[in-house]
């Protein structure tokens, strides 16, 4: 871990009566950070990567990461001393996310579907390192689980994961399941294939314990006028619970989501 911290900035850094024009620059270069954070790897950065991308001294850079730190925009590994975007981060993103107009459509209709079958639900899109949870909806039924808004889902092995291999570029998919290989997880292709069609077939996709243990999923495909998968619904049950994706339901959820498609140009 490399500490600056009782390194002097430059005045212009530590100046209390700063004009407004070099405040918005303290916001500019605050920035930078951020940026410098995004594009490093998942695992974060060290001190001298962030400087480096970001074009600032160590110690200007520590000084900003420390207030990030502080604030919970960034967060810091205690044991490799990498620095990553943090909670809060994740919690401005999502609200930003919220406010696109697919994704605040595709909500709303999850949101209605799930009160109808008293369940819980997500709504989940794709990010920098896969899909991504963007919306968590508690529908009456409790369910004690590990997922949370900014969780991101294994393509192999989830239903969200499957949809978007029925419908993305393996160009945009490809990496993904390569890390998710490097780290253990392998379904074979022929089984992933196999998935695939049947999504592809039916409309939609399911999983039982795969990702949650005891948790089984049903996620439906949001598209838009160019029929690009621009969302995925999840409905969420319980496994023991075999009888709860009867027909009826099945075609409640596939209907929601083709609602919220159309609502934004889907021509389907």
């Amino acid at each position: 871990m490399e500490h600056q911290a009782t390194e002097r900035l430059p005045p212009e850094d530590l100046s209390a009566n700063d004009s407004p024009r070099k405040a918005i620059q303290s916001v500019e270069i605050g920035v930078r950070v951020l940026r410098a954070l995004m594009d490093c790897p998942r695992d974060g950065a060290h001190l001298r990567e962030v400087a480096e991308k970001s074009g600032l001294s160590r110690s200007q850079a520590h000084r900003y990461l420390l207030a990030f730190v502080n604030t919970g925009v960034v967060e810091q590994n205690v044991q490799n001393g990498r620095y990553a975007l943090g909670e809060f981060s994740v919690r401005i993103g999502m609200a930003a996310l919220a406010r696109v107009e697919p994704v605040r459509i595709a909500g709303d209709n999850l949101a209605s579907v799930l009160e109808e079958l008293q369940t819980t639900g997500l709504l989940s899109v794709w990010g920098d390192y896969g899909p991504t949870v963007i919306r968590w909806i508690d529908g009456g039924l409790p369910l004690f689980t590990s997922l949370h808004v900014g969780s991101v889902l294994p393509l192999q092995a989830s239903s969200t994961g499957i949809l978007y291999l029925t419908h993305c570029s393996r160009a945009l998919t490809r990496p993904v399941i390569a890390q998710e290989r490097a780290s253990g997880l392998v379904v074979s292709d022929d089984e992933l294939e196999r998935q695939i069609v049947q999504a592809r077939e039916m409309g939609y996709a399911t999983t039982q314990g795969t990702v949650v243990p005891g948790l089984s999923a049903l996620s439906v495909p949001v598209l838009d006028s160019g029929n690009r998968l621009v969302a995925t619904m999840s409905v969420l049950s319980r496994v023991q619970d075999k009888h709860f994706y009867s027909k009826p339901k099945i075609e409640k959820i596939r209907s929601a989501a083709m609602a919220a498609s159309r609502a934004i140009g889907w021509q389907g």
